[in-house]
């Protein structure tokens, strides 16, 4: 029997964590020390990669068993802007800002591994601002810790002119809007509406409508955790492929063809900044393929 693809434990007795997630995981101890140092474990919360790390009654462990099968890379063609201080990529779908527990390189690995592909001497990638795993477009990255300090603050001071494109459930919503909605911390690393929260501002435009759908345009004026995913799910407008904000996982036309949603439809189209050296940066990445093909399955339905 093939061993699951996540394990979530809680110890019943001290152990070594190689042992305990090979015993409790049904698999080799050289499969679960691989999942170990590839950084897919968690010991009471922490990422651990030290195979022999010592494992105490109650430890909770989580652990991502199955590798991908494939190692992802960035494509040359995801450059969307490069100098010595700046480097904006095209980020794709299923790539994490930061390490999580799914495990394999997060995007400023794979931003020094291009780089490095491109022949550059210098390939540190610093974060700025994060996209969710599922969310594609416009992602920025400093190359030197000056650089990443400059654009930090540009994010703090909302210098920053950004612009998503949304498919979302139901076509109800006025043609413009401003959501001005506090978001809070929720469940289960979720976020919710909570007036004692963070401000959060959003501004919208439909440009699309299809019988059970939108396409909407969306400003963030401040940029908190899922807030256009939380925000548009306010306004009774999930995303599509978005089940933890209640979006749909597929839709159906009545002659039986069938939306599948693989991921939140959400896509970082555009985003204007200052450069650490004062000029403007404008920057625009195009729709992805799924999101494309999901608007042309959309305006078949009408």
């Amino acid at each position: 029997m093939r061993a699951p693809a996540k394990l979530k434990l809680v110890a019943g007795a001290p152990d070594t964590l190689v042992a305990f997630i090979a015993r409790r995981g049904g698999i080799s101890e050289e499969e679960a020390k691989a999942a170990v140092e590839r950084g897919a474990a968690f010991l009471r919360g922490r990422r651990v990669r030290e195979p022999l790390s010592e494992v105490r009654k109650g430890d909770r462990v989580e652990v991502t068993l199955r590798p991908p099968e494939e190692q992802p890379r960035l494509a040359r063609e995801r450059v969307l802007h490069l100098d010595a201080e700046v480097l904006v990529v095209d980020k794709p779908a299923g790539v994490s800002a930061q390490e999580d527990l799914a495990g394999g390189p997060a995007l400023p690995q794979l931003c020094e591994s291009l780089l490095e592909e491109l022949g550059e001497t210098q390939t540190q990638a610093l974060l700025v601002h994060r996209l969710d795993r599922g969310t594609t477009g416009v992602t920025v990255l400093a190359r030197t810790k000056k650089a990443q300090a400059g654009l930090l603050e540009e994010f703090r001071a909302h210098r920053v002119k950004k612009e998503y494109r949304a498919l979302v459930l139901g076509a109800k919503a006025p043609d413009t809007g401003v959501i001005d909605l506090a978001l809070g911390a929720g469940e289960r690393g979720l976020r919710r509406v909570d007036p004692q929260g963070e401000s959060a501002l959003t501004r919208y435009r439909v440009l699309e409508r299809y019988p059970e759908a939108a396409l909407i345009a969306a400003a963030p004026e401040t940029g908190r955790t899922h807030q256009i995913r939380v925000h548009l799910a306010a306004l009774g407008c999930p995303l599509l492929g978005d089940a933890r904000y209640g979006g749909p996982a597929f839709l159906t036309r009545p002659d039986g063809a069938r939306l599948e949603c693989e991921r939140p439809l959400l896509h970082a189209l555009s985003l204007s900044l200052r450069h650490p050296s004062g000029t403007r940066l404008d920057l625009t990445a195009p729709s992805p393929p799924d999101f494309e093909e999901a608007c042309a399955w959309l305006r078949r339905s009408r």
